[in-house]
């Protein structure tokens, strides 16, 4: 079984695009020179404080952290957010506005160009980007490789050229984790990036960085329901790969879901 696993494995390394995991939540394409991250959801803590949940608080510095550590890892010049800049569905709150004008003063002081992609919660989000001279895009496409943020289908984006000739689909939106057992049977829950095959072309997905999110478990199958995952919902998700990420403890690449 096992020996079939390595096969497989690396088959899909020989034939996938060239990627860097890295332990904050981040993916680095080397071909693009770019980081690739998802789901910041800035402003939740606010959000679970005005609904009287109590949660730590000093979560944006932490997110702050973790991207400048990515970044000095890669020596990546542009950095791409794949959705949900923000967390609150409507207008911007009071943190979600200064949260994000801070992140991008802390890139634009590194000299690090921002490109966003549209994700579902980030509606209202170009009101806050309307002095800083930055474009919110619903997809972003270069050499081969298509990111969109997951929660629609390709065909709700309209007639793109793009969208029939991408050899690599990047997504975010699911917020991806997995349970493992330790040696003696107790399950720890893990923040993960996915990789398979969605219509006969490489899906990569893309965890969330907030460390509020603790994720949805892929084995599940809460993504077969089209309405949380519309892209997800078409896979065979047990013949996922999935690649552990624990800003502790590192980066580890499990075998398919299916032997989870």
């Amino acid at each position: 079984m096992f020996k079939k696993l390595k096969n497989f494995l690396r088959k899909s390394r020989k034939n996938s695009v060239k990627l860097g995991i890295l332990k904050e939540g981040g993916a680095y394409f080397s071909d693009l020179n770019l980081l690739a991250i998802s789901d910041l959801q800035l402003g939740h803590e606010a959000v679970l404080h005005n609904r009287g949940i109590d949660v730590p608080v000093g979560q944006f510095p932490l997110i702050i952290e973790r991207i400048e550590s990515m970044l000095l890892q890669t020596k990546a010049k542009r950095i791409l957010i794949n959705g949900d800049l923000k967390h609150e569905f409507g207008l911007a709150m009071q943190q979600e506005w200064s949260e994000v004008i801070e992140l991008l003063n802390f890139l634009k002081k590194r000299n690090v160009e921002l490109i966003l992609v549209r994700g579902n919660h980030d509606n209202f989000v170009a009101k806050i980007l309307r002095n800083q001279n930055l474009k919110l895009n619903d997809y972003f496409f270069e050499k081969g490789i298509l990111f969109i943020h997951g929660h629609k289908r390709l065909e709700d984006y309209g007639a793109i050229p793009e969208f029939k000739t991408y050899s690599t689909l990047v997504i975010g939106h699911a917020h991806p984790a997995v349970t493992i057992l330790d040696e003696i049977n107790i399950p720890h829950k893990y923040s993960c990036l996915l990789k398979g095959v969605f219509r006969g072309k490489e899906l990569i997905v893309l965890p969330s960085i907030s460390p509020l999110a603790s994720g949805t478990d892929a084995k599940t199958g809460a993504f077969s329901d089209d309405l949380h995952s519309p892209i997800l919902s078409e896979c065979d998700l047990e013949e996922f790969i999935p690649v552990v990420i624990d800003p502790k403890g590192g980066v580890r690449e499990f075998p398919k879901l299916k032997y989870l």
